[in-house]
């Protein structure tokens, strides 16, 4: 879009937040902002849905309830911008730079947030249902009432059987040259042990990793299978992606049986 129109519709959208009758709502749906400079812009309640906004600079803008639904922010520069209540649904936010960005209430269902920089966002009472959080910085963030984020209770509740000692899982073996030098033989009662990655953001990270049946399965038909225990004393050292498709990681397990 051109500097002189861009310029022009911030001017009337200014007046607009003023209720100034000379004002206008700034309509920029669609629009191609692609490495434009928006730095300490006004677009509170703008309409921006569908905007090409990648790579924008948008450090201390101000998008508190602006509509970004689908909007492409890949790699913007959001650094602490208001994004309070903005709708942020499906919007493409790979690798953007949002640390100390307040998104509280805002609504990023179903946003990519992969290799976004959240350090020190305010994520509180924020919708990220379905949002993709893969190697995400969450240092510091605020997550208080955060509403879609995957549980690690639910998750092992909903996906595996337990006994009076724990949760009954399952892992693979013989699929990586790591399985051996780490844990060594593997045989029935024998206790296996590695520091997990504790950030939830890391899809994949060491530790003892393991599966529903069904990822097993799927994923790795051709290596062995145990059935495992992870006892409930070890629970805290439970590590669910949040983004997982039947995967975790665990700092020990309790090798029961192969079953395959």
């Amino acid at each position: 879009m051109d500097k002189k129109d861009l310029d022009k519709i911030l001017k009337l959208h200014k007046l607009w937040l003023k209720n100034d009758e000379k004002g206008k709502r700034a309509n920029l749906a669609g629009a191609n902002l692609e490495e434009a400079n928006l730095e300490e812009a006004d677009l509170e309640e703008a309409n921006l849905a569908g905007a090409n906004l990648a790579g924008a600079n948008l450090v201390w803008a101000n998008l508190a309830g602006a509509n970004l639904e689908e909007a492409n922010l890949e790699e913007a520069i959001l650094a602490g911008a208001n994004l309070a209540r903005a709708n942020l649904e499906g919007a493409d936010l790979t690798r953007a730079n949002l640390a100390g960005a307040d998104l509280t209430r805002a609504n990023l269902a179903g946003a990519n947030l992969a290799g976004a920089k959240l350090a020190r966002a305010k994520l509180a009472g924020a919708k990220l249902a379905g949002a993709n959080l893969a190697g995400a910085n969450l240092e510091e963030t605020n997550l208080s009432q955060v509403k879609g984020l995957l549980s690690p209770i639910n998750f092992m509740k909903n996906n595996f059987k337990k006994n009076d000692e724990g949760y009954i899982v399952y892992k693979a073996f013989g699929n990586t040259p790591f399985d051996q030098s780490i844990f060594g033989n593997i045989e029935e009662d024998k206790i296996i042990e590695e520091v997990a990655n504790s950030n939830r953001t890391d899809e994949c990270g060491c530790g003892v990793n393991f599966g529903t049946l069904e990822y097993i399965e799927k994923n790795y038909s051709d290596s062995t299978v145990y059935e495992c225990l992870l006892s409930f004393d070890d629970l805290p050292e439970l590590i669910v992606p949040y983004n997982t498709d039947g995967k975790a990681r665990c700092s020990r397990l309790k090798i029961l049986k192969k079953i395959k």
